[in-house]
């Protein structure tokens, strides 16, 4: 059933100008349903006015999207209206354009005019996080479309603010007295810095001191950059605002170590570090020069109090994660140490170190889990009661081996997504830990399952398996596994295990994790 609020939304936006006209009297409650009404119907000048008129000190764009606001509070579940996505089409660009023509008028409203509104119901953060995607990310235009719109703000707000748009320069503009506290707004946003994209973050982010928008990075993310000029917007990030680095898909072998954790150890709130390799010496701790790099890093790293996430990549850790981690102030909920080479002394320390029973998210990712398997078996207990999402892609997990972790991955009630890609598994073993998934791991959405090995009667070494086993595949026998799959008691609730064959879930980020815990 509809809201009685929802409804008298729908009936607004079908009259824009009328609205448009009354908005100022009508409730401020109505406005976030009447802003998530607007724009899933088009309605830009409607958009236009409400961003103008915004009664709230934050306007956070993807919470009043996915917010289900057609039924009543009461309800546990989304409707099928409300189950929606955006698109980052022309139509959705141009109504993001709207939003951000409403900010300007709204700041140019109050340098003119001034502000009566107290601060509660005055804009001041345009929160816009969580915009993008990875595919997405493939496509430039999206970045080059919000740092364009930014740019455009940043430069017509400073000519307003000067009373002369024809008569100053933009280096002139800099120069004038600033604009009223009650005029700045604070754009929130994801940046994704790849090649092209630095170079036109940089003059915005600068551009913050002399201007009423300011963009404020939440999570910084640096794709295919091989040198450190990127990480140089580091010391123009807002430091209580940044949450988090993600520097997985870049090199970072040639920065200065010490200037890099000089400036990360500055963000106070930082709750995510992810970093690929700083060497690819696998016996770094006996190079003194490479030590001494390495406790440097340690030593920052001890310095971030709530982090919550750490992931390191490629770097060979063997022994070594009790001297990387030992230390540390915070307590983890999510560790990824993919390819690091980790030994039975590493997964103890894990499996007894002081945040192993707050872990929600483990990431494994191609370590040999069969030479540790004892000690991957106390890990496995110990994250028992808080783990939600596992990921043991291309570990080496045999039969023989999976059989024995069957018992402790159901004593991982909360366990919700599971990935066991690129394992020499059969579809017999993976038959026998569903056959009883639905009764031990009822919370379980998602399982990331392996090309059968049985399914591929050319594969008979199991250390030397092919790239892509699906050209290895017996189709007719590998579908008829998966009609049996599918034929299991595996509901859970109204939806069954969602089943993939590579390593990415639909939900693998862990602060999305962290929103269900």
């Amino acid at each position: 059933m509809y809201s009685l609020t929802f409804l008298s939304a729908q009936q607004l936006v079908k009259d824009e100008e009328a609205t448009c006209k009354i908005l100022e009297s009508l409730p401020r409650v109505i406005y976030k349903i009447l802003f998530n009404v607007a724009f899933k119907d088009n309605r830009t000048k409607l958009l236009y006015e409400l961003v103008k008129t915004w009664p709230y000190s934050k306007l956070k764009f993807q919470m009043l999207l996915q917010t289900c606001w057609c039924c009543s509070r009461t309800s546990s579940k989304k409707c099928t209206k409300c189950q929606w996505t955006l698109t980052h089409d022309k139509l959705n660009k141009n109504k993001i354009n709207t939003i951000f023509l409403g900010v300007r008028s709204y700041i140019k409203k109050v340098i003119t005019e001034g502000s009566q509104q107290p601060p509660d119901r005055r804009l001041q953060q345009l929160d816009m996080t969580g915009l993008f995607c990875n595919a997405f990310l493939e496509d430039l235009s999206g970045m080059d479309l919000w740092t364009s719109l930014i740019s455009q703000s940043q430069v017509y707000i400073s000519y307003e603010g000067t009373g002369d748009s024809q008569s100053q320069t933009r280096d002139q503009v800099a120069e004038t007295s600033p604009s009223p506290m009650e005029a700045h707004v604070d754009l929130l946003m994801d940046l994704y810095i790849n090649p092209i994209s630095k170079d036109f973050l940089a003059p915005i982010l600068q551009g913050n001191a002399n201007s009423s928008l300011r963009l404020i990075c939440r999570d910084l993310y640096v794709f295919y950059l091989f040198d450190s000029t990127a990480l140089n917007l580091l010391p123009l990030l807002e430091p209580l605002a940044l949450r988090r680095i993600d520097l997985l898909y870049t090199n970072i072998t040639s920065i200065d170590i010490r200037w890099f954790m000089s400036q990360i150890t500055t963000f106070h709130n930082l709750q995510s570090l992810k970093l690929p390799s700083f060497t690819k010496d696998e016996h770094w701790w006996e190079n003194p020069e490479l030590k001494a790099k390495f406790d440097v890093f340690v030593i920052g790293l001890n310095k971030l109090k709530n982090l919550k996430e750490i992931a390191l990549d490629d770097t060979c850790l063997s022994g070594q994660v009790e001297y990387l981690l030992g230390d540390l102030q915070c307590s983890l909920e999510s560790l990824q140490l993919s390819f690091c080479s980790l030994t039975n002394k590493d997964l103890t320390y894990l499996a007894q170190s002081h945040y192993s029973t707050h872990l929600i998210k483990l990431d494994l990712t191609g370590n040999n889990i069969p030479e540790q398997l004892n000690s991957f078996l106390k890990l496995l207990k110990s994250v028992s009661t808080s783990l939600m999402w596992l990921n043991v892609t291309t570990c080496k997990i045999k039969d023989t081996d999976f059989y024995q972790i069957i018992p402790y991955l159901y004593s991982c009630t909360k366990l919700s997504y599971l990935c066991l890609f690129g394992n020499p598994l059969s579809s017999i073993s993976i038959l026998t830990f569903l056959g009883q998934c639905h009764q031990k791991l009822c919370n379980m959405k998602a399982i990331s399952i392996p090309i059968f090995l049985d399914c591929c009667p050319s594969v008979t070494q199991y250390e030397t398996l092919p790239m892509d086993l699906e050209n290895e595949m017996d189709k007719k026998k590998f579908f008829a596994v998966m009609n049996k799959m599918c034929q299991l008691p595996a509901l859970m609730g109204d939806s069954a295990i969602q089943y993939n064959f590579s390593h990415a879930f639909d939900i693998d980020d862990y602060f999305d994790l962290q929103k269900v815990v």
